[in-house]
């Protein structure tokens, strides 16, 4: 698996997931309420319907919500926690909805949060001429080295 100094290895869409595991497909039983048949069923429409995107090192569902939103459901594909360098989810972000697209990572109130294993999600918009009203106006990227007293960057590599 790439590690943050290794060269990135690009997204790409793909249709080959495992079958889900018994316990998966319990866990949709019991959650939606539904007989073991129509849990696979459910899971395979949430398959043809929000497209997984894989590299070597991350697993990401690209989940419509309408409006021009797309969340981007990041994970590791071996499971363990992400110990997150900016840049990937820069550049999965870039491949999967575009360059000039905004998301955002959102740090809810606590009666909205959801935390139930090793994954970050991103609200992107669609459309590449909106703009989220807040952040940076202009673009100001270095990869030069430092920018001043004790300040460090390091070489781009992602």
């Amino acid at each position: 698996m790439a590690s943050n100094s290794d060269p990135w290895t690009p997204m790409r869409r793909t249709n080959a997931m495992r079958p889900p595991t018994d316990e998966l497909v319990q866990a949709y039983m019991d959650t939606l309420k539904l007989d073991r048949e129509a849990a696979i069923a459910f899971m395979e429409k949430e398959l043809a319907d929000n497209p997984i995107w894989v590299n070597d090192l991350y697993q990401v569902e690209a989940r419509s919500h309408g409006e021009g939103i797309v969340q981007l459901n990041i994970r590791r594909r071996d499971g363990k926690p992400i110990f997150r360098d900016w840049r990937h989810f820069q550049r999965i972000k870039n491949e999967i909805v575009g360059e000039e697209c905004e998301g955002l990572e959102l740090y809810p109130a606590e009666s909205r949060l959801v935390d139930t294993s090793n994954k970050y999600h991103l609200w992107c918009f669609t459309d590449p001429t909106f703009r989220v009203p807040l952040g940076f106006r202009d673009r100001d990227v270095k990869y030069d080295g430092g920018q001043g007293a004790g300040l460090k960057q390091r070489a781009r590599t992602v």
